[in-house]
């Protein structure tokens, strides 16, 4: 059969456009604009303000549910829940929370939906109380479980990252469920699954610390000088480093004190 001139030609543009892919939309435009914003190495509640908007634009006009922009909006809810003013902190992560629960109602076996609707409820247990913690706290513990079991190196290990803080952080039983034993696994496996990141040797070397494993602690503290990513936000990288360089000097103070 004898194909039309034009025809040709509309067969051979799209073949073409099929070849080298469609134009960006405006959506996926947007999308990507948002995650670099949070990789900026100066990240302010502004920026983060923005990557939200533009997130939250992106999730309206989608034609269904999204679940990795599900999962960037509960994320980026926490990162404005930790960089907000006091009063603010506490509607921005249970923003987080929903958004968390509507990822896991796409993706209920997934990981980011478990770990960020616990990260956001860390977020309140925080600036809520005593009482407001010993309440988020069952469900908390639940969702990074949950997330260990699918998928243990997500966020950087973020799964053994937090409960090892939990359990280094909250008082010990019967008060509450605070071991630093379990503390020391569950941040030992996250510095071995992710060693780039700064705050899982710097809270694996705090837990040495309260261990009374100093040698083992120092090790950690200057792994943190030398790791190049922050669990939260880029600028926070230098926070971690100037912690672990305090750390340091104290241990130092405390070995001549200690010397022969």
């Amino acid at each position: 059969m004898i194909i039309a001139p034009r025809v040709k030609a509309l067969t051979l543009a799209a073949l073409l456009i099929l070849a080298v892919g469609a134009a960006p939309t405006p959506e996926s435009k947007g999308v990507a604009t948002a995650d670099r914003i949070l990789q900026s190495p100066t990240l302010d509640f502004a920026q983060a303000r923005q990557a939200l908007a533009l997130y939250e634009e992106a999730l309206a006009t989608a034609a269904a549910p999204d679940a990795a922009l599900l999962a960037h909006l509960s994320q980026v809810c926490f990162i404005l829940g930790d960089l907000a003013d006091k009063s603010q902190r506490p509607a921005y992560y249970e923003k987080g929370e929903t958004y968390a629960d509507r990822l896991l109602q796409v993706q209920p076996q997934g990981v980011a939906g478990h770990y960020w609707k616990a990260m956001n409820l860390c977020g309140q247990a925080e600036v809520g109380g005593r009482l407001k913690g010993m309440k988020c706290l069952p469900r908390i513990l639940e969702e990074l479980k949950r997330a260990v079991a699918l998928d243990p190196a997500y966020d950087q290990a973020g799964p053994h990252r937090v409960l090892g803080r939990i359990y280094y952080e909250a008082p010990c039983r019967p008060l509450s469920v605070g071991n630093l034993q379990q503390s020391r696994e569950h941040l030992t496996a996250a510095v071995r699954l992710a060693p780039e990141c700064s705050t899982n040797h710097l809270y694996l070397a705090e837990t040495l610390l309260r261990l009374n494993d100093p040698a083992k602690a120092r090790q950690e503290l200057q792994q943190v000088l030398t790791a190049t990513r922050h669990a939260v936000r880029p600028q926070g990288l230098e926070e971690d480093r100037r912690e672990a360089r305090r750390l340091l000097a104290e241990l130092a103070g405390n070995a001549l004190k200690t010397g022969p």
